[in-house]
């Protein structure tokens, strides 16, 4: 079955924020709703007697609603998204009768055109739907350089800090399809709240946004990973199918940590992985709307894995999918060493290949947690010290696991701090 979109997938393909803020209110108007292989299928109710029948045929993505909305998608073939993503679309054994007809014509027009076989027919993509989509991405950001002037020529204490502030401008991101820059502008709303320093913290974060604009509007001059990249942090959807044609990486890989979060009842499951020869760091993220019940099974914390790893693109690739595993699971009991030094200058060097990460994967052996001055550190044989945060339960977790005696750290740097995810002692992995 196929995976559910995200909430920013679902986002990319909404015509302007107020279609995607009206398909939200639909819940609850929904019955009949089902899903089976590529194909959505759900009656909502509106002011009429009869309701809309919508469906949605996630090869294109192609939309058939019975509304009279002008719009592409319309609100409810939207909502009908919105309800798949959040967990509230079953499996159906058959589609509705309204949706097996129209799913049926698309198929034979399919036929017609000598597209054939027992799979689906993967669709090329469409010159100019993909350059619709750049235009308007392209408008939007030509519109967020100018908001952004617009605040540092009056400054950040004339700037509406507020989340309404912050949400009209990420909204006008949703318009534009780019909903990676939506989301860092809403966070931004937080660090105003939260950070005594926080317009050092905004003016950087307005500053990474000008730079990306700016690498958009030359994408035909940078190298193809930086493209990717870009494209990413602006957020333009990669397909799962695109990702698991990729030549793998086949290692050894070392799951060094794992954890949940949730958002909006958006649950993540992130699992970081390191591979024993060749010491690349990965990542693989997995969601789940409504509850953590994921459609595949994390590989064990503390287990090495000899495993085909499909990258997805971009210059600092860290975010992978799991292919093909080449034997059962088997527990490491010993780690390469990794100096303070050393992670550093792998934060240093992915930095260097995308300028818009704010975090890179660490490990750093023999360093003893210390609490000075009401803050934490990680202290090296040599002395060197590296800044620890986090959750205080989690950090004085940590020290109690040393008993104040070196241990292995797995963290994220973000070239202020290093955030604890799992320690290393005893020749096992203790998820923080």
């Amino acid at each position: 079955m196929t995976s559910p979109w995200t909430a920013g997938q679902v986002a990319s393909v909404a015509p302007d924020a107020a279609s995607l803020a009206a398909a939200r209110k639909l819940a609850g108007s929904w019955s009949h709703a089902g899903n089976k292989g590529l194909a959505l299928w759900g009656l909502c109710q509106g002011s009429g007697s009869k309701p809309y029948q919508a469906v949605v045929d996630l090869r294109g993505p192609a939309y058939k609603c019975s509304c009279p909305s002008r719009k592409f998608p319309c609100k409810h073939a939207l909502g009908l998204l919105v309800e798949w993503s959040e967990g509230r679309v079953p499996s159906a054994a058959e589609p509705a009768d309204f949706a097996a007809e129209w799913l049926l014509r698309r198929e034979e027009k399919a036929e017609s055109t000598g597209e054939s076989g027992d799979e689906a027919p993967k669709k090329a993509p469409d010159p100019a739907t993909a350059q619709k989509r750049a235009d308007r991405v392209a408008s939007g950001l030509a519109e967020l350089d100018l908001w952004i002037t617009d605040q540092i020529r009056s400054g950040l204490a004339a700037m509406d800090t507020s989340w309404a502030g912050f949400d009209a401008i990420a909204a006008r991101m949703v318009d534009a399809q780019a909903p990676g820059i939506a989301g860092t502008l809403r966070a931004l709303a937080g660090t105003v709240a939260s950070t005594e320093n926080w317009p050092e913290k905004v003016l950087d974060e307005l500053a990474r946004l000008h730079l990306l604009v700016t690498a958009h509007q030359k994408l035909s001059e940078l190298p193809e990973d930086l493209v990717h990249s870009v494209k990413a942090h602006v957020g333009y959807p990669v397909t799962t199918d695109s990702v698991m044609e990729s030549t793998p990486v086949h290692e050894n890989w070392m799951v060094l940590g794992s954890g949940i979060t949730e958002e909006k009842r958006l649950f993540t499951r992130t699992v970081w992985m390191r591979g024993r020869t060749s010491r690349r760091w990965a990542m693989l993220l997995d969601f789940s709307h409504g509850a953590p019940n994921f459609s595949t099974e994390a590989p064990p914390v503390g287990f090495l894995v000899d495993a085909d790893l499909h990258f997805y693109p971009g210059a600092a690739a860290l975010r992978a999918r799991l292919g093909a595993t080449h034997s059962e699971p088997q527990p490491f009991t010993t780690l390469p060493s990794g100096s303070i030094d050393a992670a550093l200058q792998e934060l240093t060097d992915a930095l260097a290949a995308d300028p818009w990460l704010r975090s890179w994967p660490a490990m750093i052996s023999s360093v003893v947690p210390s609490f000075v001055d009401g803050a934490w550190f990680l202290v090296d044989e040599s002395g060197a010290a590296l800044r620890a945060e986090g959750d205080s339960d989690l950090l004085w977790k940590l020290l109690g696991i040393s008993g104040g005696y070196p241990v292995a750290v797995c963290g994220t740097w973000n070239a202020q701090a290093l955030t604890p995810i799992s320690v290393f002692t005893r020749g096992q992995v203790i998820v923080l």
